[in-house]
């Protein structure tokens, strides 16, 4: 797993060198609240994302997670995108046990259909769907979002998102299938600060997942070839991880 990390952060190395920076507003978007800016027609954004997470289960285990999200989203029309995302668990650690390994793989689109005006936002609809979820792969995921983006002063802006995310879950018992449907409801908000416009962004990221509820505070540096994401996620609500830490790199080619 770790010749996997090093892969891909060699992988977006060459990409830095190889190709002329681009600046775009997609580089600039949150970890945790997705925005509705698309890549331009052929373009492509990458990002790796490692993060840690300390948690507690409900009959008090402590948990430790570390885990690698790789994401791409390529342009396929002026306001529509193709998102690839898999998720990868490095290490679990709960109650003495570890597991690890390939927890989601999604595919999803996204289309623009609003620009922002003196009177609206930016506007887009989001669509994911993993067939196959959970380290058992006995579980599908489907969800959809509406996003908003919407710019208040020169140094000030605000990414929302609200949609809902469906759960189903196949168990076997006794030679019996049981199906488990759930759903929840989705809503980031994620107001942004420019300290230095395009450059250097603090974030304060508020992320909701049915009653999980985090705050976390983020810091985006761009440079010449790369963007920069640093995340520490705090549990607002029991359901949410206690602690966590997020670490993301990202580039438009």
């Amino acid at each position: 797993m770790k010749k996997l990390i090093v892969f891909w952060f060699i992988f977006l190395g060459i990409v830095s060198v190889t190709n002329d920076p681009l600046h775009a507003a997609h580089i600039l978007e949150p970890m945790g609240t997705e925005i509705s800016a698309t890549p331009p027609r052929g373009k492509m954004f990458g990002q790796i994302e490692y993060h840690v997470a300390r948690g507690e289960t409900e009959n008090g285990t402590r948990t430790t997670e570390r885990a690698l999200q790789i994401e791409f989203e390529i342009g396929v029309g002026e306001r529509t995108q193709i998102n690839l995302e898999a998720e990868v668990l490095l290490e679990e650690e709960s109650g003495g046990e570890t597991e690890k390994g390939i927890e989601e793989i999604a595919l999803g689109l996204k289309h623009r259909f609003l620009d922002e005006s003196e009177t609206t936002p930016d506007m887009a609809f989001l669509v994911e769907f993993a067939p196959a979820a959970g380290l058992e792969r006995n579980s599908a995921e489907l969800k959809g979002t509406l996003l908003l983006t919407r710019n208040l002063t020169n140094r000030w802006l605000v990414h929302a998102e609200v949609g809902y995310l469906y759960e189903t879950e196949r168990e076997s018992d006794a030679g019996e299938v049981h199906i488990h449907n759930e759903s929840h409801l989705i809503y980031n908000l994620a107001p942004v600060y420019q300290f230095i416009p395009d450059q250097l962004l603090f974030i304060l990221d508020l992320n909701g997942r049915g009653d999980a509820v985090t705050i976390a505070p983020e810091v985006i540096w761009v440079t010449d070839h790369l963007t920069f994401k640093l995340a520490v996620p705090v549990g607002v609500t029991d359901e949410a991880v206690d602690t966590s830490f997020r670490l993301g790199v990202s580039k438009l080619f």
